[in-house]
């Protein structure tokens, strides 16, 4: 019998990480006291201490010797940092840029400020770049100033060597007016650059500006020669015209510039809740959505009153004035200006992670020593074994058993229990075969398992290097290699765990690893959280990664109410991208995007052509939104998993109670890729992964992930990230600059009074008579209007859609009637006749 084991780790003792960090905080305090030193030095410089400050470093060392003429030299100058400052202000100041070279200490004092705390230097070396440059230039530009005659002579402190020497190459190349052009425009260039200033907005803007200013000049002499025709006595048209000229010209400016600051800054609210409002006389000058965002917002939705009792209907309906048609279309304006906004994005850094700690793993001898009481004890029950391969992990170490060609497989299988006893182990899982080998594969816990930090998955190759267009990182398998996959191409996901086993920070760990991968422009997510705690955390990315549906007030959705409002708002979501994709002739989001940035597709007046983010839709406890509305989560939560793949809308699944009645098998079909942690049976391993096994986890983190292409599930062990390394991701993201506002949602209400209203024209015949039974009778079912009218079940729940949307019935309740909202047939009479 062969004993082979595989890659055993290295012994990392946490004490050296410790050094090291006190070794960096150390360079950061000597960086910021270097560079207050010099500020000091620099900003007590004086032309009188020349002489001193002009002498060799080496004289001024005899300093210490006790040299008179050096010691005379240090008492004469002036510096507050003595003959040291003085030669230091001296060589800033005449052999770099002037005076500045006052920013270079500022920003060595900075960069020690970043090491001592610690905080990612990306951004800071981003500014760094170009406040040199702009440095550099400006001292040139000094310099070329101090090469005009005619122009008061400057002292070269405000140029430096270096603003000298380039201004003397650019005069000798260009002469001195190509000079100024070059550097101007670099310095413009440069700032623009750093500033990530949108050129084109900014002319558009002073071009309005411009012609608003021309339009109220032309207004005032429009209304000085009106007044001057009217005193004399003359009435001719030609001044009228010319001041209602003038007027409509300012306007349309005035026009313009509110439809820019709408586009940017108008609450969503306002928007897209305008329905119940009357409409006002308004200038034909104004643009639709300025019309759109002078409104309101109501609480219910039309036709309904705030009691929800009222079935009176308004004259303004949205069938009569097309505002809801706008409304949608403002989503999409909405989205559209979002999807062109431009701002500088920073991904978070790796320091933001706390540095992985490693245990002691087990040794060559304790592992062979393992693999001898394995076989021995399998010898008991007359089962030979002719190989054993070992291969250690973070958690549990796989024995890799080759029986003899007489073992009967089920024989190893049943011997698990005793296995566990003679090993004295917590647990111990048989994977009987191994895929693609022919081996039966044990895994046994370690006697000290390994913490495998977040850090260690996504600073890994598999993860940097995976080309994946949602990689989540999960973990490392048991050979130790980190397991990333491909959210896109799961393409949903389902997860299960009982409590304490690590689901959440598993969720965590996905979430953080599209955040440290992807740009705010790239994906969305939509967190249902109905315990209130889990995802909170998250919720200061509002403006950056989250979706919003505009019909509820939470960005992070606790209430199970409005999380069947999101839900069905991500199937209306589903629905417009596939019309998107339908229009533009492509079968995938992919496709998509690459014909909007190609420029081939053209916006029209029936469909806004953007860049569509990834949405990737959180729910953490599925089994307490199924307690509460089981149909109406059942239902959106299923059609998204079969539809949404193809227009990038992926769901995330978890729940600490992997029961039938919450993981139906509607559910369960659509789900191909999942996760178990931890479970307390066998059956509800059997209800998540299709097998058994999860019972026998260790739990913190211990999982089987079952991808869709693969026969069986993979042991991985989760990727740890703390609560507080999340917050510091969050805290730096949300520090950043970001969209105006969050994506948004369609509107439930106002499709749902869209869809009602369109259908009045093709109403049911029987509509009238339906109406007229519910309210006499007080009860609104679909059972009552199938017997009554002796129709058949579709027919009559079309039937009660129409009368919801004409606000004769309320919504639907469950298993109970729907409430009428009429009290008695006269009202419902005036209703009918308006209809």
């Amino acid at each position: 019998m062969r004993v082979k084991t595989q890659g055993t780790r290295r012994k990392t003792p946490g004490k050296s990480v410790v050094i090291s960090r006190r070794k960096i905080e150390i360079i950061g305090i000597l960086m910021m006291v270097g560079a207050l030193l010099v500020v000091l030095a620099i900003i007590s410089y004086s032309r009188s201490d020349e002489t001193a400050a002009g002498i060799p470093f080496g004289k001024f060392l005899l300093l210490f010797g006790g040299d008179q003429e050096v010691q005379a030299l240090a008492d004469t100058t002036s510096n507050w940092l003595g003959l040291f400052g003085a030669m230091m202000a001296h060589f800033f100041i005449h052999s770099t840029v002037g005076f500045f070279s006052l920013v270079i200490p500022i920003l060595i004092g900075l960069w020690g400020w970043f090491i001592f705390q610690n905080k990612d230097q990306r951004v800071l070396a981003y500014y760094t770049n170009y406040v040199l440059l702009i440095v550099v230039l400006s001292a040139t530009f000094v310099g070329l100033l101090r090469t005009i005659s005619w122009f008061p002579q400057l002292p070269v402190e405000l140029s430096g060597a270096i603003g000298d020497y380039t201004a003397g190459l650019l005069t000798r190349f260009i002469g001195v007016i190509g000079g100024f052009i070059i550097i101007v425009t670099a310095l413009l260039v440069v700032i623009i650059l750093m500033i990530d200033l949108d050129l084109k907005k900014s002319l558009d803007r002073l071009r309005m500006g411009l012609k608003a200013s021309i339009g109220w000049i032309q207004a005032r002499i429009g209304r000085g020669k009106s007044a001057m025709k009217s005193s004399s006595g003359d009435r001719f048209d030609t001044s009228e015209t010319g001041l209602d000229a003038s007027r409509k010209s300012s306007e349309r400016v005035t026009s313009a510039a509110e439809d820019l600051k709408i586009r940017t800054a108008t609450p969503l609210e306002e928007i897209l809740e305008q329905r119940e409002r009357p409409s006002r006389p308004r200038d034909k000058t104004v643009s639709e959505l300025d019309r759109a965002s002078d409104v309101q917002a109501p609480e219910k939705r039309a036709l309904v009153g705030d009691d929800g009792n009222s079935g009176e209907v308004t004259g303004d309906s949205p069938a009569n004035d097309g505002s809801v048609d706008e409304a949608i279309k403002d989503i999409s304006q909405i989205n559209a200006s979002l999807s062109r906004h431009r701002f500088q994005y920073v991904p978070p850094s790796y320091d933001l992670l706390d540095l992985p700690v490693e245990v002691d793993t087990v040794s060559k001898e304790e592992l062979k020593a393992k693999a001898k009481l394995v076989e021995d004890k399998l010898r008991v029950f007359d089962i030979g074994i002719t190989d054993i391969t070992v291969t250690p992990g973070p958690v549990v170490t796989l024995y890799e058993l080759v029986p003899d060609s007489s073992v009967k497989i089920s024989k190893i299988v049943n011997l698990a229990d005793d296995l566990a006893l003679a090993l004295a182990a917590r647990g111990i899982r048989i994977i009987a075969p191994i895929p693609g080998k022919s081996a039966v594969g044990i895994e046994i816990p370690n006697t000290k398992p390994s913490l495998v930090g977040f850090r260690t998955v996504v600073r890994s190759s598999h993860f940097l290097d995976s080309g994946h267009a949602l990689a989540l990182g999960l973990g490392k398998t048991i050979s130790g290699e980190v397991m990333v996959d491909d959210l896109a191409k799961m393409p949903h996901l389902l997860v299960a765990g009982a409590t304490g086993s690590g689901k959440s920070v598993g969720i965590n760990t996905m979430i953080n690893s599209l955040l440290f991968r992807m740009h705010p422009r790239s994906v969305k997510f939509v967190m249902i959280d109905p315990k209130k705690i889990e995802l909170a955390q998250y919720a200061p990315l509002r403006n950056h990664f989250l979706a919003i549906c505009p019909d509820v007030k939470e960005d992070i959705i606790t209430d199970p109410e409005n999380a069947k409002i999101v839900l069905k708002s991500l199937e209306m979501e589903m629905e417009q991208r596939y019309d998107k994709l339908a229009k533009a002739g492509v079968r995938h989001l992919v496709d998509y995007n690459a014909k909007v940035k190609s420029g081939s597709l053209k916006s029209t007046n029936d469909v806004s052509h953007y860049l569509l983010p990834y949405i990737v839709v959180i729910i953490d406890e599925l089994a307490d939104l199924m307690i509460t509305a089981a149909r109406e989560v059942e239902e959106p939560i299923a059609r998204i998993a079969q539809l949404a793949r193809a227009v990038g809308i992926h769901l995330i699944v978890a729940t600490q109670r992997p029961s039938v009645d919450v993981i139906t098998g509607v559910i369960k079909a659509n789900f191909p890729s999942r996760i178990a942690y931890q479970v307390a049976s066998k059956v509800d391993s059997r209800t998540i992964l299709d097998t058994n096994g999860a019972e026998q986890l260790l739990g913190n983190g211990d999982m089987l992930y079952q991808p869709s292409a693969r026969p069986k599930p993979v042991r991985i062990q989760n990727a740890f990230i703390s609560t507080a390394e999340v917050e510091r991701v969050v805290d730096f993201v949300a520090s950043q600059p970001g969209f105006p506002q969050p994506y948004l949602l369609p509107s439930v209400n106002v499709q749902s009074s869209h869809n009602g209203f369109q259908a009045t024209g093709a109403r049911d015949k029987l509509f009238n008579d339906a109406a007229k039974l519910v309210v006499h009778y007080q009860q609104g079912s679909v059972s009552l209007i199938q017997r009554r009218l002796r129709i058949g079940y579709t027919r009559a729940a079309r039937i009660v859609d129409e009368l919801e949307a004409c606000g004769i019935l309320g919504p639907y309740e469950g298993s109970k009637a729907r409430e009428v909202l009429v009290d008695d047939e006269e009202t419902l009479e005036q209703i009918l006749q308006q209809k």
